[in-house]
C-alpha cells in the first residue's frame, strides 16, 4: 500500500476508468462460458488478445506506455464441430437498442471476410436496460452497416436476433443458439 502525503490516495479519472471497463460484464460471462465449453469438450473458443507494442516499462515488468499496433478484429475466435467461429461481444445501456457506432468498419469487414470463407460469424449483444442477450448473425450486422443504420432497435433485435438463455453453469449459452441457427440443416 502506498501512503500518499495528502491522504487522498491516487488520482483516478473515473470517466476513463468507466470506459476502460465498458463491456467487461459480458466478456466475463462469455469467458466463463468458454471455460465450461472447453472442460466439457463442447467447443474451443478464446478471447483474442489485442496486439500492442510496449514502449516503456518500469522494473522490467510494469508497462507504463504502449500503443495499439493495428485495429483489432473480432473479440473471440474458435472452433465448434469443425467449423470456424469468430464473433464480437457488445453491450449497451441504451433503451433504444444497439448503436451501430459501437461496431467499427474493420469489424464489419472482418465479418464479411469470415462469411466469404464459410466461417460462422455473429455478434453477441447484451442489452443491459432489458437484461437480454441476443445472438445477431454477421450477415444482419453487415446489412445494417451497409444501410447506414444508426441503431438496431430493440424490436429489430428481437426480430432478427436469437435470445440467449443463461443458467448457473453456463452464463451465456451461445453454442446452443449456434447449433439451432447454423446447424439445423446439417
Amino acid at each position: 500500500m502506498i501512503n500518499y502525503p495528502n491522504k487522498k490516495g491516487p488520482y483516478v479519472n473515473n470517466k476513463i476508468n468507466d470506459m476502460a471497463n465498458k463491456g467487461m460484464a459480458l466478456e466475463e460471462m462469455i469467458n466463463r462460458t468458454n471455460e465450461y465449453y472447453l472442460v466439457h469438450n463442447i467447443a474451443l473458443v478464446n478471447k483474442r488478445p489485442t496486439s500492442v507494442k510496449i514502449l516503456k516499462t518500469v522494473d522490467n515488468y510494469r508497462i507504463t506506455d504502449a500503443v495499439f499496433l493495428a485495429p483489432s478484429t473480432l473479440d473471440y475466435v474458435g472452433v465448434f464441430q469443425g467449423y470456424y467461429l469468430d464473433f464480437e461481444a457488445k453491450e449497451t445501456i441504451s433503451k433504444k437498442g444497439f448503436p451501430m457506432a459501437n461496431i467499427a468498419d474493420h469489424q464489419i469487414n472482418a465479418m464479411q471476410d469470415i462469411i466469404k470463407n464459410n466461417g460462422i460469424t455473429f455478434a453477441i449483444i447484451y442489452l443491459k436496460s432489458f437484461n437480454e442477450i441476443y445472438l445477431v448473425d454477421g450477415k444482419d450486422m453487415i446489412e445494417y452497416a451497409k444501410n447506414h443504420k444508426t441503431y438496431i432497435t430493440h424490436d429489430e433485435i428481437k426480430e432478427i436476433g436469437t435470445l440467449i438463455t443463461e443458467s448457473y453453469l453456463i452464463p451465456v449459452d451461445y453454442i446452443k443458439v449456434v447449433k439451432e441457427k447454423y446447424f439445423k440443416q446439417k
